[in-house]
């Protein structure tokens, strides 16, 4: 996840555009439907499903999931999420949603079905200290279990917030008041709740895990415990790690298998271009030696030799011009994955910082 800024004065023009059959905006149908009518019955919203609503979600998160980084383009449709979800609040059976926000260009995200939406998904599960994280043979967590992760109704707050909602009133809390345990990250700076372990010593056991972030510098990494989000917030608390990085990195399955896969391909595939970034480079070296070396061999020489020592000096100076352009692209490829279009570009970022400080 990386912090994204967003314009709140750049709104797509279908949000608030009233309907024609009616000249009434989404929101105003929203009121006359929850206040006026006090309906129980829900309403179909509709607006934040407009082109130019995903052309703008798009565009702002570079067509990458907001929560997980991931590209959602070549494989699955596009959720456009409601950060505060739009008919209903996990956990709370008498609140029906953040409904006034459901066409509010600040609330909603692009997000992949994994993220957005209840499904099964392998885990990891933390030991008794909460730090052992392995890959078997077959890619699976060593130590892990099938649980339901993806945000759909929940919004957890901590557990003494108030909570907003609207009812024939009026809006009785104003969201600013409430006390989030969920990352948003057009509001929020990943950086400050969520931190990726690179352990480049071993490059073939790198495991892309993400953990919520310890309160103190250099304190021990820990895996949230799974389970009742208020508990992971407590454990959080106990264990002095983000709360709000805990309860996000279950919520959103930060950690499901197939995520942890592909990051860690990411990990393993820059240690790959390093390596063959630093044997070009080598090679390069050897080359603009031997044509040091061949100058003092043609100047001293003339004739036949000296003209196949030329020629000789031409594909040495041919090669080793390639080598180092390729050197040049493999580094350039590594920095583009670091670029924010790029997927899993704040894990690509913690990597480069690892090896810089290695």
């Amino acid at each position: 996840m990386i912090k994204v800024d967003r314009d709140p004065d750049v709104t797509p023009e279908s949000l608030d555009k009233p309907f024609t059959s009616d000249d009434l905006t989404e929101l105003q149908r929203a009121e006359a439907h929850f206040i006026t009518e006090a309906s129980d019955k829900s309403f179909e919203f509709s607006r934040y499903k407009g082109a130019d609503v995903k052309r703008a979600l798009d565009e702002l998160f570079h067509g990458k999931c907001a929560y997980c980084e991931s590209f959602y383009a070549k494989t699955q449709p596009v959720d456009v999420e409601h950060y505060r979800p739009k008919g209903a609040v996990e956990g709370e059976d008498d609140h029906r949603g953040y409904w006034w926000l459901a066409m509010d260009w600040e609330n909603l995200v692009p997000s992949c079905i994994d993220c957005n939406r209840k499904r099964k998904q392998r885990t990891p599960e933390p030991d008794v200290n909460g730090t052992m994280v392995e890959l078997n043979d077959q890619g699976d967590f060593a130590r892990g279990k099938t649980f339901k992760t993806g945000k759909q109704s929940a919004f957890p707050l901590t557990s003494d917030s108030p909570r907003a909602k609207w009812d024939t009133t009026g809006r009785d809390v104003d969201i600013a008041r409430e006390e989030r345990l969920l990352l948003d990250p057009t509001r929020d700076d990943p950086k400050e709740h969520l931190v990726f372990h690179v352990e480049r010593s071993a490059p073939d056991a790198l495991i892309s895990i993400v953990y919520p972030k310890p309160l103190a510098p250099n304190d021990t990494l820990r895996l949230p415990v799974l389970g009742d989000l208020q508990d992971i917030a407590e454990d959080a608390g106990d264990r002095a790690v983000s709360a709000i990085g805990a309860v996000s990195i279950q919520v959103y399955g930060l950690n499901r298998l197939s995520l942890v896969q592909a990051r860690t391909k990411l990990l393993r595939d820059m240690e790959f271009m390093l390596e063959l970034s630093i044997e070009l480079q080598s090679l390069a070296t050897e080359f603009t030696d031997r044509i040091e070396k061949r100058e003092t061999r043609i100047a001293e020489t003339s004739g036949d030799e000296q003209a196949q020592l030329k020629i000789d000096q031409t594909l040495d100076e041919r090669v080793q011009t390639r080598l180092e352009s390729l050197t040049d692209r493999v580094i350039r490829q590594m920095d583009d994955l670091t670029q924010p279009e790029a997927q899993f570009s704040a894990l690509a970022k913690v990597w480069r910082a690892a090896f810089f400080n290695s």
